[in-house]
């Protein structure tokens, strides 16, 4: 875990579990224990390192060795607007597809974050549809584009 997450944490928390050997199951998981020091493993980032527990219910025959991701729950909201986390650019910025499907740019008030998805305060309303990704640097506001249909 970064360090920068660290205070973020307590034992006890909710987690999810994935394993890249059963992609399409999630685990449940509680935090057992945080290290009271931070690590410096030289080219990586300063980390913290967290233990996690399957809850009993969600284990099933696992092989040692799986390599696992996993997410603590820090803070949950339902019924949030949402949007995917790569379509923010700097400063909450995003593209919006405005009249005559041209690009608008939108600023917007951010709530919980994760690598997936980004609740959305203000600066959006349901329906609203916004450019995911772009690496694209010529885009500017007005630029037309064709919007792709929902997915399947």
């Amino acid at each position: 875990m970064d360090e920068i997450d660290a205070p973020k944490l307590a034992i006890g928390q909710k987690a999810r579990i994935t394993l890249d050997a059963l992609t399409s199951q999630t685990f449940a998981g509680i935090v057992r224990r945080i290290a009271p020091y931070v690590t410096e493993i030289e080219k990586q980032a300063r980390t913290v390192d967290v233990e996690v527990n399957f809850v009993e219910n969600s284990t099933q025959a696992l092989l040692v060795g799986y390599s696992a991701d996993v997410e603590i729950i820090t803070d949950q909201r339902e019924q949030v607007l949402r949007i995917p986390t790569q379509a923010i650019r700097q400063r909450n910025k995003v593209w919006v597809l405005g009249l005559q499907n041209r690009l608008e740019e939108c600023i917007l008030e951010i709530g919980l974050s994760n690598w997936a998805y980004t609740e959305v305060i203000s600066g959006l309303q349901v329906g609203d549809q916004v450019l995911i990704a772009s690496d694209i640097e010529t885009i500017t506001p007005g630029i037309q584009v064709k919007p792709k249909g929902p997915p399947s």
